[in-house]
């Protein structure tokens, strides 16, 4: 088996022209630091929203104690009491930052259960009170109907959950807040 070689390309040294190449790309090469900038006023200091919505956030607890001597009727008494108090402080900042929340399937399941408690007690206070003979069809149209609403917004919280939620923390998770102006942006870091 022959092999030719051939070059195809033969230029000559003092023909080649030499120049510093600048490529632009997305991320940054390895090693090398990031430089983000704001697009509303270009500062470059800027900090993920996460981490400006916990430096915001703090939680306290506190004790106190007391004692005390009371001189009544009965006689001198010695009073003795603790309190422990648990507080959350937070920046008007943090709040706007707050991150996205899923739904409660709990909460939903206690609004079911409550409407459908008070709608029984209703039931049998005004219409099994007052009517001679009681038709069994307002519950029943009240059972197949709020059987259905439920399983609606239960769907309603599954979707949002699943298909919603990770779209919104996802872009809650990459944005970054400007300490200059207060701007919100999204980088990919």
């Amino acid at each position: 088996m022959n092999t030719i070689e051939e070059n195809r390309y033969i230029r000559a040294v003092e023909i080649a022209i030499q120049r510093e190449a600048i490529f632009y790309t997305p991320r940054p090469l390895r090693g090398q630091p990031m430089d983000l900038r704001c697009p509303h006023c270009n500062s470059s200091d800027l900090k993920k929203v996460s981490i400006a919505y916990k430096e915001g956030l703090s939680r306290g607890t506190a004790r106190t104690g007391f004692r005390a001597l009371l001189f009544g009727e009965d006689g001198p008494n010695v009073i003795v009491g603790r309190a422990v108090t648990n507080g959350t402080y937070q920046t008007e900042l943090s709040k706007s930052l707050r991150p996205p929340r899923k739904r409660s399937y709990g909460k939903l399941l206690l609004g079911a259960g409550l409407v459908s408690l008070t709608s029984l007690i209703f039931y049998i206070h005004v219409v099994m009170a007052n009517a001679s003979k009681s038709s069994a069809m307002p519950v029943v149209l009240f059972g197949a109907i709020g059987t259905s609403v439920f399983f609606v917004l239960l769907f309603v919280a599954w979707r949002h959950n699943h298909l919603v939620y990770p779209r919104q923390y996802d872009q809650w998770n990459r944005s970054v807040v400007c300490q200059g102006c207060g701007a919100l942006s999204q980088h990919k870091v």
